[in-house]
């Protein structure tokens, strides 16, 4: 083989280095390509986890919401609607429902009540899990559970009002990176289990058999969080997982439940409580006196109507000691037969049994027949929503007793004791609107009394009254307030506050068509509300449903500002109202129109 020379060798040493070089190169480029790709996996694959965590999280938030305010749904799942506003109980016994309702896991206010899995079947969502195939946990404030009877869900419940709390504050609480104040509910994606024992907690021990108690052991799937004084959860919020912390979630405020609750309740009482108001309407011809407005009390049994208050809060008292019998009297009337005279009358009201007791003097002798008109009155029918009793016994059936004692004859119907055949008959009738005034309501009758000789110049005239009665809007009783109920039992009616045209209370003279009333200068009759098509100035009665307060004020409150926002303020000198529109951090009054 010839030599190389000097030159050439040196060439394919070079040549060699130069190959080395490249496939070094080749390697460094190989590796760092491998080492970015496995990077980027990771962060794609955290990524991924991360979404699929949010993703559950908000599909729970968005369904407890729409289930606190959607009727129809809890109509379907065949359970009861009386408490808009509120949340299911969570599931403990791993089903998906809140099966568990009503027995001792959701009815105690502690927090360690209130904390459990989503029930996802009777929020009819699927079966959320996160990234790590862990179901979605959930924990609730007891204010918020759905337990008719025990918790009262209107817009001025908070997340927290046992002893325990401070004003304002909530039974959930979280901290960390994303703080929340008055939380009524939060949705967990647990993340795989962990072993925390380096750092003082757990082993996380998730066992499949839902019987055994470590199952539904919170512990074994969050962290960071403190049962406190058993009435208070306390959790933190990471923005990213950490060592000792892989929990994920999404808090619901009460503001947040309310945005979405107080329209439904707003066409719940458009729906339920109009036609309740209204039916008062129909009975006495015009609409009861408003309460006072004044720092909402809790028991609608103290809200009394006043005379004349046509803007306030609704009369919706049930104390039967407001609406009752409360005289009666006697005027004679002619033309009566012969020339008797009544000369004196005492009535009196008696309680057990209910009874109206006149004793009426007359002058005269054989043929002399007074006839009398003899009213009795109920106090408070126009300051609260009294129905009208049922029909007294008829005057046939009254007791009379002449004077001195002894019985009278029954004179045949239509008679009775009253008068003998051929006098003048009886008639009974409640007065109407024009006679309703001075927060009364009157029956009267009028009749002939026999003869002065026959009576030894007077009778006792004994009417068997019947028990006065409220209508049904002022009964938290389903039985009795079967639409309604809801309305009292929950308290709405401490944000909703009621006016009416001054010519349609008791009294009232409509200006103008009674039909569309007259909203013109100088003497407006009916109310006008802007924002609320179709024609808005023609209105007889109106609610206003406040919603939860938008200046950050604690109610109850006796200032009509901590409720109402800009025209409604000043709606009781105006006539002129406003329905919510626009950004609801300015107003967010819903107008109810009850008629036309």
């Amino acid at each position: 083989m010839p030599r190389l020379s000097p030159r050439r060798s040196a060439e394919r040493l070079q040549s060699g280095f130069a190959l080395i070089a490249v496939l070094a190169l080749a390697a460094l480029i190989s590796a760092f390509l491998i080492a970015s790709a496995l990077n980027r996996n990771r962060t794609d694959v955290s990524n991924e986890r991360e979404q699929r965590n949010m993703d559950a999280l908000r599909q729970a938030k968005a369904a407890l919401i729409a289930y606190a305010a959607n009727e129809q749904w809890q109509k379907y799942k065949s359970q009861g609607t009386d408490q808009p506003g509120a949340l299911p109980c969570p599931d403990i016994v791993h089903d998906g429902t809140e099966a568990e309702e009503g027995d001792a896991d959701c009815v105690g206010s502690t927090a360690n009540n209130m904390i459990g899995r989503l029930p996802w079947k009777t929020l009819g969502v699927d079966d959320l899990r996160d990234a790590s195939g862990e179901r979605i946990w959930y924990a609730l404030a007891h204010n918020f559970r759905k337990l008719t009877g025990t918790t009262i869900i209107n817009s001025d419940t908070q997340a927290c009002d046992t002893p325990a709390c401070n004003p304002g504050e909530s039974q959930l609480t979280v901290t960390g990176t994303a703080p929340a104040s008055n939380v009524v509910a939060i949705v967990f994606a647990p993340g795989p289990p962990l072993d925390l024992r380096q750092s003082g907690g757990p082993l996380q021990t998730r066992p499949a058999n839902h019987a055994d108690p470590a199952y539904n052991n919170a512990i074994n799937y969050l962290e960071n969080f403190s049962l406190g004084d058993g009435s208070h959860y306390t959790f933190t919020t990471n923005a990213i997982s950490v060592d000792g912390f892989n929990d994920r979630l999404l808090v619901i405020t009460q503001a947040e439940l309310m945005a979405a609750v107080e329209p439904v309740v707003a066409a719940r009482i458009q729906r339920d409580v109009g036609p309740l108001v209204q039916a008062y309407f129909n009975k006495w011809g015009a609409y009861p006196f408003a309460m006072t407005f004044a720092a909402p009390p809790a028991s609608n049994t103290n809200y009394k109507g006043a005379s004349n208050q046509n803007q306030g809060l609704l009369p919706l008292t049930d104390d039967p000691n407001w609406f009752k019998w409360a005289n009666a009297t006697v005027t004679q009337i002619p033309p009566g037969t012969g020339s008797s005279t009544v000369t004196s009358w005492n009535c009196s009201i008696n309680s057990s049994p209910l009874q109206a007791v006149c004793q009426i003097n007359y002058s005269g002798g054989n043929g002399d027949r007074p006839d009398i008109k003899l009213q009795i009155f109920l106090q408070n029918a126009n300051t609260s929503f009294a129905d009208i009793p049922s029909p007294i016994t008829a005057p046939e059936d009254f007791t009379i007793a002449k004077n001195g004692g002894g019985t009278v004859s029954n004179q045949g119907s239509p008679y009775g004791q009253w008068s003998a055949s051929g006098s003048r008959v009886p008639t009974m009738a409640f007065a109407t609107q024009t006679a309703v005034v001075a927060q009364t309501g009157v029956i009267t009758y009028t009749g002939r009394l026999q003869n002065a000789y026959d009576m030894n110049n007077g009778v006792t005239i004994t009417i068997p009254l019947p028990t006065p009665q409220y209508l049904p809007i002022t009964s938290s009783n389903s039985a009795v307030n079967p639409n309604g109920s809801w309305f009292i039992s929950n308290q709405w009616y401490r944000q909703v506050y009621y006016a009416v045209s001054p010519g349609y209370v008791s009294g009232g003279v409509p200006v103008g068509n009674p039909a569309t009333c007259s909203p013109l200068p100088p003497t407006p009759s009916c109310l006008t509300v802007n924002n609320l098509p179709p024609a808005t100035n023609n209105k007889q009665a109106i609610l206003v449903l406040a919603g939860r307060a938008l200046n950050g004020s604690g109610r109850p409150s006796g200032l009509l500002s901590d409720y109402l926002e800009n025209a409604n303020l000043n709606g009781a000198a105006t006539l002129v109202y406003e329905h919510r529109s626009g950004s609801p951090t300015t107003i967010n009054d819903r107008v109810v129109v009850i008629s036309p």
